[in-house]
């Protein structure tokens, strides 16, 4: 299966192959960053599940290394990540976001509340007020109320285009599945 990863450490530096995924990697020197994916999960003809996104988040793990003799990447705790599963109402209300048409995700309840078994979430998403871009954030809780997970990440204005354009396209695909286009199997 091919794989397709678009890791934007800043916004001139793309990578892209092929599966499904956009991944925005912003590491900073104190270790203190975090990660983004989006994945596109689109049934096979007859799977009776929704077609959604999977956003997952993840904190910076180690900073990079640069140095004489070493050189190494950032890294990102993926293992502990958070996963939420967006589906076509939600992928909307973040392009109502992005495309400017409100300030955020969420109809002014300070984001999309997700509620699961064993958790609850809420997924934030809108125009920084403090610099250029939108701010993304996923705050997961525990029903007994413990923090599980808390990240964000700020997507520059570039990002956020790009995003608004995967997400816009998908959306199609989204409502009327893969075999659409004969992109299913």
């Amino acid at each position: 299966m091919e794989q397709t990863v678009v890791q934007i450490q800043n916004p001139e530096q793309v990578r892209k192959n092929h599966n499904r995924r956009l991944i925005f990697y912003h590491a900073n020197p104190k270790g203190t960053g975090s990660a983004a994916q989006f994945e596109l999960r689109l049934n096979r003809e007859g799977e009776d599940r929704y077609d959604c996104f999977f956003l997952e988040m993840a904190h910076q793990k180690t900073a990079a290394v640069v140095g004489d003799r070493q050189k190494g990447p950032a890294t990102f705790d993926w293992a502990g990540k958070v996963t939420v599963k967006l589906d076509f109402m939600d992928v909307s209300k973040f392009l109502a976001v992005l495309e400017g048409k409100c300030a955020e995700a969420g109809e002014g309840k300070g984001g999309i509340y997700h509620e699961t078994n064993g958790a609850n979430t809420l997924i934030s998403l809108k125009r920084s007020s403090e610099t250029a871009g939108f701010f993304l954030s996923l705050s997961k809780k525990a029903k007994g109320g413990a923090q599980v997970f808390k990240g964000h990440i700020l997507l520059s204005d570039v990002e956020a285009l790009g995003l608004s354009c995967v997400l816009r396209t998908a959306l199609f695909f989204m409502a009327f599945g893969a075999s659409s286009s004969g992109m299913g199997g």
